[in-house]
């Protein structure tokens, strides 16, 4: 195999683009910070619409969920097969098996990955935004056992299966194909140069503390959204309310929640969230 897979996976709205970018201006190796909207890290989009049908030669809204399910393993090793290094995944779906017990996201295609892990409460709030829709129906959705992303056929992202929050958290750090190394969007808040140092170890980079210090402070939540207010940010939906950076706060719950919204996460996710010490 030429290459190989690193997901960088999560649940939407926890903290995925953010580490995308400080790994892209890690690796860099320029003073300037990475451009927003052409991250240079070596990477490629597995449920890009279009490359699903470059790869199968089919169009993929003639085939039914499951039939996509099929062929996404094929498409993984062959857009891996074709890497000459390190290939940089995001993925919010869940890691799951479909007929005949194979790994949705295909076997031996990855060497390691990262899961950044958010307050499920802080991830409602910024989901609602991301959504346009209101944090009730939010919480609604990351409650709900078959939470799916972009489920239309005329999306230009294939449908991805996320479960809902713990389900999720679970599938990625409880499977055995592929070691995965464990962020907390809230450590990188905290203590940014440690925790991408540990993140920077796990996956091998030679990463120089001096280098770790500058793509911290390159992706500096005010850095971000001022190059997101002067271009825009591509990957931000249409109907979202408020910019992609938006505040990039821990613990705002706190103050947006009311008890009821607040006691709606914590009663279906408590296990989950005490495990990683958000209760």
């Amino acid at each position: 195999m030429a290459g190989a897979i690193i997901w960088l996976a999560s649940y939407p709205k926890s903290g995925n683009t953010w580490l995308r970018l400080l790994l892209a201006n890690l690796l860099s190796g320029k003073e300037e910070a990475v451009d927003i909207n052409e991250i240079g890290l070596p990477q490629r989009d597995i449920v890009n619409r279009d490359n699903f049908e470059e790869i199968t030669l089919i169009d993929s809204s003639l085939l039914s969920h499951d039939e996509v399910d099929a062929l996404r393993p094929r498409v993984v090793k062959e857009i891996t097969s074709k890497a000459d290094g390190d290939i940089y995944v995001k993925v919010h779906d869940a890691y799951r098996t479909i007929a005949g017990g194979e790994p949705l996201l295909g076997h031996g295609c990855a060497r390691a990955g990262c899961y950044v892990i958010r307050d499920p409460r802080d991830v409602a709030i910024s989901f609602a935004f991301h959504c346009g829709i209101s944090i009730e129906q939010a919480i609604k959705l990351m409650n709900s056992p078959q939470m799916v992303l972009d489920r239309r056929h005329n999306l230009p992202r294939l449908h991805q299966v996320a479960y809902d929050w713990s389900r999720h958290v679970e599938s990625w750090i409880e499977q055995n194909d592929v070691p995965v190394h464990v962020i907390r969007y809230e450590d990188l808040h905290e203590s940014p140069i440690a925790t991408m140092q540990a993140a920077a170890d796990f996956l091998g980079l030679a990463a120089s503390a001096d280098a770790i210090e500058h793509a911290v402070r390159c992706t500096d939540f005010s850095a971000l959204q001022r190059q997101e207010k002067v271009a825009g940010f591509r990957e931000r939906p249409m109907q979202s309310t408020a910019p992609f950076f938006r505040s990039g706060c821990a613990g705002i719950w706190r103050e947006v929640l009311n008890p009821e919204q607040q006691q709606a996460i914590t009663q279906t996710h408590h296990r989950v969230m005490s495990r990683f010490g958000y209760i």
